[in-house]
Parts: structure tokens; C-alpha cells; sequence
């Protein structure tokens, strides 16, 4: 009787520690593995002139900014991950990607977007990020970007602490992104 309770026992502790698997077998933080694999992925570095009026954070006008962006976007935007980095002279700003979205706007522009934090001046802000043909957008803020993301739009000016845009006639950024899962 002592051997088969405990033969029961061991069944039971194998059928539950099987269907415990079972239920999280297809999820990675409750998130379907599926929606982890990467859609896309940009790898782009350059450099360009501040848009008179968007210098960061009240920097001279016309400083030029490299940049460095690594985003992979998965396939559930949400848990995309990447950096991006911009820096001018001794200013660094980095910032760590929460989400990604391509194309974000599409229909204005075929364009690449972010959010997450970014770190500047020892500090650790919310970011928003545009990419497109034409801009490189990216500005910090204490105030959260759910609201805007969600729309698909872009923080009010007054809830912008810094902003950094590209937009100068004639200059042409390449968006084409590396097709990784359809």
C-alpha cells in the first residue's frame, strides 16, 4: 500500500510539473515566443546639421550630431530592443529601446519610431525617436510617451525637454531596413 501511494504520488508530481511546462512553453514573459523573433533590423550611423530651432537643449545652433542606431523591431513591436546614440562635442545621449514601430506614421512618411529611456547628463529620461527619408527626430521628456505612442504621434512641444531634428533641403537619410522575419 506504502509503495503504490507513493507511486501515486510520483505520477502526480510528473503530470503537474508536465502541464506546468506545457502552459509556459510557448510564452517568454507572458509574451507568445512568436512575437519575439525580429521582424526587422537597422544598423545606420551618420552624422547631420541640427535643424536651426531644435538644438539640443539650448546648444549653439548648427552643431553637428553623429549617430549610431541599432534597432531590432520584433515582430510584437513592443518588445523590440536596440540603442541609439547621438553625440555632439563632449554631449552623449543614449537611449535604450523599449518598442519599435515600422513604419509608425505611414500615412505621412515611411518612417521608423521608437521609445524608451535615454540616459543624458547623468540623468534618465523617457525618449521618442522618428526615422525617415528626410529626418531624424529625438527628443527626451520626464512626462511618459504611452499616450503618444499609442496614437501614433509624437509628444506636445511644451512636455519636450531636448529635441534634436534634422531637417535641412537636400539631405537624404537611407531607412531601408534588413528583412529578417516576414
Amino acid at each position: 500500500m506504502k509503495k503504490l501511494l507513493i507511486l501515486l504520488t510520483m505520477v502526480a508530481l510528473l503530470i503537474g510539473s508536465c502541464s506546468l511546462a506545457y502552459a509556459t512553453d510557448g510564452y517568454i514573459n507572458n509574451i507568445v515566443k512568436e512575437d519575439h523573433k525580429i521582424r526587422n533590423k537597422w544598423d545606420l550611423n551618420g552624422s547631420f546639421v541640427a535643424h536651426p530651432g531644435y538644438n539640443w537643449c539650448g546648444l549653439k545652433e548648427g552643431a553637428t550630431w553623429d549617430y549610431s542606431i541599432h534597432i531590432k523591431e520584433a515582430k510584437n513591436g513592443d518588445v523590440s530592443v536596440g540603442s541609439i546614440r547621438f553625440t555632439s562635442g563632449d554631449v552623449e545621449v543614449i537611449g535604450h529601446v523599449k518598442a519599435a514601430k515600422y513604419p509608425y506614421r505611414p500615412e505621412k512618411w515611411n518612417d521608423l519610431a521608437a521609445v524608451g529611456t535615454a540616459v543624458y547628463d547623468d540623468t534618465t529620461y523617457n525618449f521618442m525617436f522618428v526615422y525617415s527619408e528626410i529626418h531624424i527626430w529625438f527628443a527626451i521628456s520626464t512626462s511618459s510617451y504611452e499616450e503618444a505612442w499609442e496614437a501614433g504621434t509624437l509628444w506636445p512641444t511644451g512636455e519636450r525637454l531636448c529635441q534634436l531634428h534634422s531637417l535641412n533641403p537636400g539631405e537624404t537619410f537611407i531607412i531601408d531596413p534588413k528583412v529578417i522575419h516576414e
